[in-house]
C-alpha cells in the first residue's frame, strides 16, 4: 500500500529533511529518489524524496502536502542516497545540500535543445570602455560584466554564462540590456557531442619493470575487493599507462571506471589518451552546456559509458557498477570544495564510495599529499613506487638562482635572472620550447606611492589591488572590485603611483620585449575564460606554433610536451610564507610538478628555480627531486604540532558586517566547545536533557582562537575564525554536532563549518 507521508531533503542549511503528506493522486507516482515540489514557509521549493513514511514524526495536522512529483523516474538511487547521507553527516551540512552537489545543473533542469539569448555589446569598444569608466563604484558588478564581455570578444555567451564568468548574477546583465549597453541575439542550440577530442594513436607500450610491479600489486589488491593503492611516480614515469591497464581489467569484467582530474584544462588531454583504449567515454565538467551535462549523465546512468572523466564533482557520477576510481594528482587542493556546502574532498569521498561498492581506488601523484603518504607508511594503503622515467629519460637537473643576490649584483629589480635569460636564448636557438611558471596573474601585484606610502587597496576586502595592464584597471582578485588607476597618488595628490611585483602579464611583456622573434602565449584565468580557450592554447603550444608558454598553476601539472627543454620558475616564493601550515608542502609540490614538465623528450631538459629563499627545505628538496627528504622532515614537524596527518581539524569562520559582531559570535561558539576541550566532564555534559547535552569524545580538543582570519575582510564583511584540533575524527565530529545548531546563518551573519580544511586564509 502506498505510503501517505514522505521525508523530503531540501537544499537549505537548516535541517536534514522535513515530513510532508503525499496526496492520494501522487502516491502511485512518488518513489524514493524522485524530486518533489513542496511548500516551505511562503515559498515553493524543489527537494528530494529520501524516505516514504507510514506516519510522520510530528503531529499529522501540522504536515503540509506535496504539490507535485517532478520526475517520472528517480534521479538518485539507493547507493547515491547513502553516499550523500554520509557526505552530509561527515561534512556537517544538510542532506539536501549534498544531494544538490551530486546532480549537475543540466540534470536538475533536464535541459535539451533550446533557443538561448547571446549577449553582444551594443556599443563599439571605445564607447563601451568609456561607459565602464563612468560607472560609479556601487555598480562594480556591471563594470565587471562589461569588462568580461570585452575580453571575450568572439565568444558566444548567454546572460547566465557571462554572469558566471564575471562573478555576478544574470540580473546584472539584464540591467545592462535595459540601459542599452548590451543587446541579446537569439540562437537555436542543438547539443553536440562533447567527446570531439581526437584520440591519440595508441603507442605500442612495453611496461617498465616498475610499471609491471605496480600493476601486479594493483591486480593483487583487486582480488580482495576494496583497496586503496598510492601510486607514487615521478613526473614522466608512466602513471597514466598503469591507470589504463588497471581500468582495462575492470572494463573487461563489465564494470565502469571514474577518473578524477584536478583541473578542467587537463580533461581534453586525458580524454585523448583514454579514447584510444576505450570507445565509450563520458565527461562531466562545468564547461559543458546544461544539455551536454544531461546527455552525459543519462549515458553514464544507463551504463553506456565505460569510463567517466571529470574534476571533483565527477565522483558522484551515477555509474551502475563501479569497479575502479582513479584520482590523478591526488595531492591537488582543487579536489576540495570550498563554497558552497558541502565542503567535501573528492579524494576522500571517492574512497568511501569505492569501499561501499567493493571497488579499487588508485591515488596517483609525483608529490603525494602527506596524508596519503602517511597512510601508505602505516599500511592503510598499498604503496607502489615508480622512481624512474620511462624510455630511459632522466629527471631534469634543477638550478636554483638566488634573486636577492641577483638584484644586489645588477643594482635593480629583476624578474628574469641573467641565468634564466641566457638558457632561454640557448633553448630557443636550438628550436626547443620554453615554459615559464608564475602563480600570480595580472601585471603588478602592488600599486604604491613611495612618497606617502599609500597603496591601492580594495575598499571592501582591504587587500592590495592587482593592476591589469591589458584592461587598464586595478582589480581585487577576491571580490571583483575595480578602480581606474591614475598616475597621481589619490591620497597625497603629489606623489606618482608606481607598480611593484610581477604577475604573468608583466612577465609576458618582458619576455616579448627580450624575445620578439619567438611567438609566446599566456595561460591563466584571464586568457582562458572562453569555453575552448584551454584547448586552443595547448594545441598551439603542442604543434609548435607557440614557442614560449607563460602560465600559472594551469601549466604546472599533467601536461606532456616533448619539445620543452627548459622550464623556469619565475618565483618559488609566492606561497612559501602564507599563514598556513601546508605552505611548505604546497611550495614543494608546485616546484617539483613544474620541474617535471621539462625533459620529457629525447633532448632532455633543465629547470631554473628563482627564489629569495634558496636554502628553504621546500626549494632544496625540489631541486634534488627528493620527496622522501621533504616528507620525512615535514612529517616530523607536523607530529610535534598535532597537525594532519597526526590530528584532525575543524575550521569555523564567522562573517559579519562589523568585526565586533563576528568576534562576539566566534566567542559564543568557542564557549559552547569549552566542555569538549576539558578532559573532565562538566555539568553540561552530564545534563539529563539530550537536546542540550554535548557528546563527550574520548579525545581532548584544542581550540585555537578566536582570532581574525588572515584575510580579515572580504567583500565588505569582517571575518573571524576558530581552529579546532583533535587527535581523532570522533572529536571533530562531536565539535561539529555541537556547533551546527548555533551555526544557522542570517543575511548579516554567517557561520561556516569546514571539516578537514585545505585553505587557512
Amino acid at each position: 500500500m502506498p505510503c501517505a507521508f514522505a521525508r523530503v531533503a531540501l537544499n537549505l542549511p537548516i535541517a536534514d529533511a522535513f515530513d510532508y503528506a503525499v496526496p492520494p493522486e501522487l502516491r502511485e507516482r512518488l518513489r524514493v529518489g524522485c524530486r518533489v515540489r513542496v511548500p516551505f514557509r511562503s515559498r515553493q521549493l524543489v527537494g528530494y524524496c529520501v524516505e516514504l513514511l507510514a506516519a510522520p514524526s510530528i503531529e499529522p495536522d501540522r504536515v503540509r502536502g506535496i504539490i507535485e512529483v517532478v520526475d517520472a523516474e528517480p534521479l538518485v538511487d539507493a547507493a547515491m542516497l547513502s553516499l550523500t547521507r554520509w557526505v552530509a553527516d561527515y561534512y556537517a551540512c544538510a542532506w539536501g545540500e549534498a544531494l544538490e552537489a551530486a546532480l549537475p545543473a543540466g540534470v536538475r533542469s533536464q535541459a535539451t535543445s533550446r533557443t538561448v539569448q547571446i549577449v553582444e555589446p551594443a556599443l563599439d569598444d571605445a564607447h563601451l570602455r568609456a561607459a565602464i569608466a563612468a560607472l560609479p563604484p556601487r555598480q562594480r558588478k556591471r563594470a565587471a560584466a562589461l569588462d568580461t564581455l570585452l575580453s571575450l570578444k568572439g565568444e558566444e555567451l548567454t546572460p547566465q554564462q557571462l554572469a558566471q564568468l564575471a562573478g555576478c548574477k544574470a540580473q546584472v546583465v539584464h540591467a545592462l540590456r535595459r540601459e542599452g549597453l548590451v543587446r541579446y541575439r537569439p540562437r537555436v542550440v542543438t547539443e553536440h557531442p562533447v567527446d570531439d577530442v581526437e584520440p591519440e594513436p595508441p603507442p605500442a607500450v612495453e611496461l617498465t619493470d616498475e610499471q609491471q610491479q605496480a600493476l601486479d600489486l594493483i591486480r593483487e589488491r583487486r582480488k580482495a575487493g576494496f583497496a586503496v593503492v598510492l601510486l607514487h611516480g615521478v613526473t614522466g614515469s608512466g602513471k597514466t599507462e598503469v591507470y589504463l591497464r588497471a581500468i582495462g581489467d575492470v572494463v573487461a569484467e563489465g564494470k565502469q571506471a571514474i577518473v578524477l582530474v584536478p583541473e578542467i584544462s587537463l580533461t581534453p588531454q586525458t580524454i585523448s589518451r583514454f579514447k584510444a583504449r576505450f570507445p565509450r567515454i563520458a565527461v562531466l565538467h562545468s564547461h559543458l552546456t546544461p544539455g551536454q551535462r544531461y546527455e552525459q549523465w543519462l549515458a553514464i546512468r544507463n551504463g553506456q559509458a565505460q569510463v567517466v572523466i571529470g574534476p571533483r564533482s565527477a565522483v558522484f557520477a551515477p555509474v551502475p557498477s563501479l569497479g575502479i576510481v582513479v584520482v590523478d594528482e591526488e595531492h591537488e587542493n582543487t579536489y576540495k570544495q570550498e563554497d558552497p556546502a558541502p565542503r567535501y574532498h573528492a579524494r576522500d569521498v571517492a574512497i568511501v564510495r569505492a569501499q561501499r561498492a567493493r571497488a579499487l581506488v588508485i591515488l596517483g601523484s609525483a608529490t603525494p599529499s602527506l596524508e596519503s603518504f602517511h597512510n601508505a607508511r602505516r599500511g592503510r594503503y598499498a604503496y607502489a613506487l615508480l622512481a624512474h622515467r620511462v624510455r630511459g629519460l632522466r629527471m631534469p637537473p634543477v638550478e636554483v638562482v638566488d634573486m636577492t643576490e641577483e638584484m644586489h649584483e645588477t643594482k635593480r629589480v629583476v624578474f628574469i635572472s641573467r641565468r634564466l635569460e641566457a638558457l632561454m636564448r640557448e633553448a630557443l636557438a636550438a628550436d626547443a620550447q620554453v615554459m615559464l611558471f608564475l602563480n600570480r596573474r595580472g601585471y603588478s601585484t602592488l600599486v604604491f606611492c613611495p612618497r606617502c606610502k599609500h597603496a591601492l587597496r580594495c575598499p571592501r576586502c582591504q587587500v592590495p589591488m592587482v593592476y591589469h595592464r591589458r584592461r587598464n584597471i586595478a582589480l581585487c582578485h577576491y571580490c571583483g572590485e575595480h578602480l581606474a588607476p591614475t598616475g597621481l597618488c589619490p591620497a597625497c595628490k603629489v606623489g606618482q603611483m608606481r607598480h611593484f611585483g610581477a604577475g604573468t602579464e608583466r612577465i609576458e611583456d618582458e619576455i616579448a620585449r627580450k624575445f620578439p622573434a619567438y611567438p609566446l602565449a599566456r595561460m591563466d584565468t584571464d586568457t582562458t575564460r572562453g569555453r575552448a580557450a584551454h584547448q586552443r592554447l595547448l594545441d598551439a603550444f603542442r604543434c609548435g606554433a607557440t614557442r614560449i608558454l607563460i602560465g600559472t598553476q594551469m601549466i604546472a601539472k599533467g601536461l606532456d610536451f616533448p619539445r620543452v627543454t627548459l622550464v623556469g620558475v619565475v618565483s618559488a616564493d609566492s606561497a612559501l610564507y602564507l599563514p598556513d601550515f601546508r605552505a611548505a608542502e604546497r611550495t614543494f609540490q608546485l616546484v617539483e610538478q613544474v620541474a617535471g614538465r621539462a625533459g620529457r623528450g629525447p633532448r632532455g631538459g633543465r629547470v631554473v628555480v628563482q627564489t629569495s629563499n634558496p636554502h628553504h627545505l621546500s626549494v632544496l628538496a625540489a631541486a634534488r627531486h627528493d620527496y622522501k627528504l621533504f616528507a620525512e622532515t615535514e612529517l616530523d614537524q607536523r607530529r610535534e604540532l598535532g597537525y594532519p596527518p597526526f590530528g584532525h581539524l575543524l575550521r569555523v569562520v564567522v562573517t559579519a558586517p562589523a568585526s565586533a559582531a563576528a568576534e562576539a559570535k566566534c566567542r559564543e561558539l568557542a564557549s559552547r566547545l569549552a566542555p569538549l576541550s576539558s578532559p573532565a566532564p562538566s555539568a553540561e555534559l552530564q545534563s539529563p536533557n539530550p537536546q542540550s547535552a554535548i557528546p563527550n569524545p574520548q579525545s581532548h580538543l584544542e581550540i585555537l582562537g578566536p582570532v581574525e582570519c588572515p584575510l580579515a575582510n572580504l567583500k565588505g564583511k569582517s571575518r573571524w575564525q576558530l581552529l579546532i584540533k583533535s587527535p581523532d575524527r570522533a572529536g571533530i565530529r562531536a565539535a561539529a554536532r555541537a556547533l551546527r545548531p548555533l551555526a544557522a546563518g542570517s543575511a548579516k551573519l554567517q557561520v561556516t563549518l569546514d571539516i578537514d580544511p585545505v585553505s587557512m586564509l
